[in-house]
């Protein structure tokens, strides 16, 4: 789809209200919502544990509902390469990383979930781990 000319709002924000970041469908994180964030990314890749490798880093994949971020209390621990299927590490290329971590959720979502799981499944384990009841 090719747009001509930019969207423009058909009424004025309200007052007191902020523009969100374009491409962002969650505002700032509150306190409760950041510590989530540091212990999530603190525990490593989801993935990786399942596989039994311990990755060492983590960056906070908020999960989606309708193309639209669920919110900053919804999000698991990926590593860059099931994140953004960047290869980091030990892992220098692509195809080692394919090869020993498994698919990449940024190279497809269906079977990144069918070997890893549903979204619901990540975040029911992601909160077990934390120790979270919902």
């Amino acid at each position: 789809m090719i747009r001509r000319k930019p969207l423009a709002r058909k009424k004025p924000l309200g007052p007191g209200k902020v523009r969100m970041r374009a491409g962002r469908s969650t505002g700032k994180p509150t306190q409760a919502e950041s510590l989530r964030i540091v212990a999530v990314k603190a525990l490593g890749c989801l993935c990786c544990r399942q596989r039994g490798i311990k990755s060492g880093i983590a960056e906070y994949h908020h999960l989606l509902s309708g193309g639209r971020r669920r919110g900053h209390m919804y999000g698991i621990g990926l590593c860059p390469w099931h994140h953004r299927a960047a290869p980091f590490g030990r892992w220098p290329t692509a195809k080692a990383c394919r090869d020993e971590l498994g698919p990449s959720l940024n190279e497809g979502s269906k079977i990144f979930h069918i070997i890893f799981g549903s979204d619901a499944e990540l975040l029911e384990q992601q909160n077990r781990i934390l120790g979270v009841d919902e």
